[in-house]
């Protein structure tokens, strides 16, 4: 792996772990809040780690007290709450809320406690700051108190934003906004002190803000705020929790806080025992680097190098490869911190959006983040993006945190990486190569080649004379045919409805070439591997028993191929005879898992598929053990519940409803369907195609799985699908619903489990920086179930433009 997120979440040293865990195996840590021996050991080591922090940022108890938060975010919200904020009022302009605009989400965020209070809040433009620095201000002594917040560092652009600026503002040097009164400074350091000494000596905020994760990597969901003892008595707090009161009577409005400042505002029992790794967390971060100044030199080094060479980086004609967002080209350490943010460029100038970029290089393994960073001012500045674009992207679905990177050709974010202190040459050697080999090198291979349609055609023709539905036995060979016949459907289904009943076929288009139904897959099991049918019933849901059941690790969460590659190997089938699914891997033998749940009193869990909750219930212990065996790690069989419904564009559409197409465990859609003559299209760009998919019938048919589509159709032009509105197979009709943003699955040999990045390199080159490859199908609502679905069935179809007639193409 390499890692670049590091001012998202650094990584944690194995030392600290192992030092953390003899700290707690050696000695016994009770509440704080008690008074026994163990108590008092909790107490006194808290006390010595607010020293050690204090020291660490040059600074002593006598001038800075240390508040514990469950993070940066909490401490600002701490801030917001208790700040001696002033109402406006008909006589008094009030206290001024200033923030920089390129600042985090969790900072922009305290206006909104701003308007509760009736205090103004006034966003501040860097450059707009800088020219007040030139104006002459007056001292106007008021009791009034505001306050200005910054980050020590862009989280966005990694500009370091001058500490200098603290006195400057305190002694109306410059000022946010010209109002009379003191003003106060809250530093949001979370992002600088992970990579930066900050000396609370010589530079002296009011208030600070961090987060240890950032620094050590562990603890998670531990921060402090850091407070000058000038401004502390300051803060008026009203609620008071538990272990915060010197008295209190709870019949009558009575209350007397603690003395000490971190004993008033720690509500409650605080995470003492992540308060005590903190401990070693300084112990390790000194024994590996020698402190800060050594970790600002060696990321710095890192990012300039970067920085340059990524520069530098041009295609043949001369168009640069990457757009990098900065605020200034001098790449001092004072100046610029550890991160590079950035957008892919093509060979037209053209922005590759940022989710694309982000899958191709997990296809190298490398961890970076993408999207704005939560801190939109700053991605506004950068990417051009006006206040009301920002309001017709939300209008077009566009949130915070989704892949939406692209909209009519402009970006919605970038990509960003950063370094750490445990980064190294290599990673930077790592992604310095991948940025050459897929953007550089992957655009000098990418011309297009011509799709031989007499090749394709005789390919075609040989898939469809020797294709017959497998099966695995225990010993891993293929034997048999394990066709499912219409007869079996029959005598085991209640009723299957053969007549169609839907209106508008005279609008349905064909080619010259009769477009047919050529493969049926299912995959009972998801992300496992696909069990062949040469007809099969549709169900509400989709095929029936298609992604019925998942696997997950031991904490529940669903496992797929982009984690575990090896889940292709096992080869589920149904007998619906025997009313049972059989579960088969070489080197195992097989087991059964029934089909139907009407008996089963398992407890319903609520598991998660691509963010929508979902109700299952467990498959048992001989299931688990079986793939705990073969995965060689705990995990679990579970199934969709019958009685839970999962609605299909529930998100996008708000409230579930009965009308919408319901799902089983599939991702977006009840089906995917690919095209042969689109395959074979992708096949032949590929430039090293050896164990992916050559250009005859079993390589050609091993590339169509990679797709891992329900249905498959034989067509003679390549993408038309992509045109169509809704189609016909026999008399089933189905709703297009948009086409599928590919994975990096697709790269996985679903017969071997082996893994090649050239077939999705290939598909983002060849298809405009996009991976979309096959079309996701709904159920109509004229759908009448159960029906069956037959290969050899002719394809018909309605144009999403009916002016436009594929059969020209």
């Amino acid at each position: 792996m390499t890692y670049l997120d590091h001012v998202g979440a650094t990584l944690f040293p194995e030392s600290l772990l192992q030092a953390f865990m003899a700290d707690l195996s050696e000695n016994v840590y009770g509440n704080p809040h008690s008074n026994n021996l163990s108590s008092r050991l909790t107490h006194d080591t808290i006390e010595h780690v607010r020293y050690r922090i204090l020291q660490h940022f040059n600074t002593s108890s006598e001038d800075y007290t240390v508040i514990f938060t469950s993070g940066s975010t909490a401490a600002l919200k701490l801030v917001a709450e208790n700040f001696p904020w002033t109402p406006r009022s008909s006589s008094n302009e009030g206290s001024y809320f200033c923030y920089l605009t390129d600042n985090h989400t969790s900072v922009v965020g305290i206006r909104g406690l701003m308007k509760m209070l009736n205090v103004s809040s006034v966003p501040v433009v860097p450059d707009d700051l800088l020219k007040s620095e030139k104006q002459t201000f007056e001292p106007q002594n008021d009791s009034t108190y505001h306050l200005f917040c910054y980050p020590a560092l862009s989280n966005h652009s990694g500009t370091k934003y001058p500490l200098s600026w603290i006195k400057k503002i305190k002694t109306g040097k410059m000022l946010p906004i010209r109002a009379p009164g003191n003003w106060s400074i809250l530093l949001d350091a979370a992002s600088f002190v992970s990579t930066s000494p900050l000396d609370l000596a010589a530079y002296q905020p009011d208030l600070v803000t961090i987060s240890f994760y950032k620094i050590f990597g562990f603890p998670t969901g531990l921060g402090a705020l850091i407070v000058s003892n000038r401004i502390a008595r300051l803060l008026r707090k009203n609620y008071f929790g538990g272990g915060t009161a010197a008295a209190y009577l709870s019949k009558e409005d009575f209350y007397v806080p603690k003395d000490s400042i971190s004993d008033r505002f720690e509500d409650g029992t605080i995470s003492f025992l992540d308060i005590i790794a903190l401990k070693h967390g300084f112990d390790t971060l000194q024994k590996l680097t020698g402190g800060m100044e050594n970790i600002r030199n060696h990321t710095h080094a890192l990012a300039s190098y970067t920085y340059f060479v990524l520069s530098a980086l041009h295609y043949a004609n001369g168009q640069p490869v990457v757009q990098i967002y900065t605020d200034t080209e001098v790449r001092t350490f004072d100046v610029q911190g550890p991160i590079i943010n950035f957008n892919v460029l093509d060979e037209t100038g053209g922005v590759i959006g940022y989710s694309q970029v982000d899958k191709l290089a997990s296809l190298y393994n490398i961890h970076f983040r993408t999207g704005c960073f939560c801190n939109s001012g700053a991605c506004q500045k950068h990417l051009g993006i006006s206040n009301a674009e920002v309001k017709s992207y939300l209008q077009a679905g566009h949130i915070c945190g989704d892949n939406m990177d692209l909209i009519d050709g402009r970006p919605t974010g970038s990509v960003r990486i950063s370094f750490g202190f445990m980064s190294t040459f290599d990673d930077v050697k790592v992604f310095l190569n991948f940025m050459v080999d897929t953007f550089i090198k992957r655009s000098a291979q990418s011309t297009p080649r011509i799709l031989d349609y007499e090749k394709f055609s005789k390919i075609c023709l040989s898939q469809s004379e020797t294709n017959e539905e497998k099966n695995i036995n225990v010993n891993g060979k293929i034997t048999g045919n394990t066709m499912i016949t219409q007869s079996h459907i029959f005598s085991n289904l209640s009723t299957v409805e053969r007549t169609c009943i839907c209106k508008g076929r005279e609008t349905m288009t064909t080619n010259d070439k009769a477009i047919t139904l050529s493969h049926i897959y299912l995959y009972p099991i998801k992300s496992c591997a696909a069990f062949q049918v040469s007809q099969w019933p549709v169900a509400e849901q989709g095929l029936l028993f298609d992604r019925n059941w998942m696997i997950v690790n031991e904490n529940g969460v669903c496992l797929s191929q982009k984690q575990e590659p090896r889940l292709c190997l096992i080869c589920p089938s149904i007998d619906i005879m025997k009313d049972t699914m059989i579960i088969q891997a070489k080197g195992m033998s097989s087991i059964e898992v029934p089909l139907h749940d009407e008996n089963m009193t398992a407890q319903i869990s609520q598991n998660k598929v691509c963010g929508d909750r979902v109700h299952t219930y467990d498959c048992g212990e001989e299931a688990a053990q079986w793939l705990s065996s073969f995965l060689a790690r705990k995990c679990r069989l579970i199934r969709q519940s019958s009685s839970f419904h999962r609605y299909a564009g529930a998100k996008k559409r708000g409230p579930e409803n009965a009308s919408s197409p319901s799902l089983s465990l599939v991702n977006e859609a009840q089906y995917l369907l690919v095209n042969t003559a689109s395959v074979f299209y992708l096949s032949q760009q590929i430039p090293l195609r050896e164990d992916i998919g050559h250009a005859d019938g079993s390589q050609a048919d091993q590339m169509t799985q990679r797709f891992r589509a329900n249905l498959v159709i034989d067509s003679n032009i390549a993408f038309q699908e992509e045109k169509w509105n809704e189609l016909f197979i026999g008399c089933l009709h189905f709703k297009v619903s948009g086409k599928c943003t590919r994975c990096q699955i697709i790269c996985i040999n679903q017969t071997t489990g082996e893994k090649k990045r050239e077939i999705f390199q290939t598909l983002s080159s060849t298809r405009e920086g996009k991976t979309t490859f096959g079309m996701y199908l709904l159920n109509s609502p004229c759908s009448i179930y159960l029906s069956l679905l037959t290969v050899g069935s002719e394809v018909y179809f309605t144009l999403t433009d009916p002016a436009e007639d594929s059969s020209k193409q």
